[in-house]
């Protein structure tokens, strides 16, 4: 009788190809290198950004877009500038239109629209 050496004479299956050929892989690696190259972009930008972990990071870049956004209403408003013969608004009715501003945006980030 011949005895078979372990793993000898086995037909083996052909080797798929590499992940990284594979077309759904490439994608998946491309979006996060663009991912990563945006993030870093996004760092950048944010104070002490690259000091900082990640979720601090996009933490800090959400609460600074949400102070830019609220800075673009307010001087978007026509009150706040002077037309002809009129003054331009005391600093305490900015900060007052602020405090409006800033409490209808916690009250509606409080109670979603359903």
């Amino acid at each position: 009788m011949n005895k078979r050496q372990c793993g000898m004479n086995r037909k083996t299956k052909p080797k798929a190809n590499s992940p990284t050929k594979e077309p759904q892989s490439i994608t998946a690696k491309n979006r996060r290198e663009r991912i990563s190259e945006r993030l870093k972009v996004l760092q950048d930008l944010v104070p002490n950004g690259t000091k900082v972990d990640m979720v601090t990071m996009l933490e800090k870049a959400i609460s600074y877009v949400k102070f830019l956004q609220l800075q673009v209403k307010v001087l978007a408003a026509d009150e706040f500038w002077p037309t002809q013969g009129r003054k331009a608004p005391h600093i305490s009715q900015v900060r007052e239109s602020l405090d409006a501003i800033l409490s209808s945006q916690r009250n509606s980030n409080s109670n979603p629209a359903k």
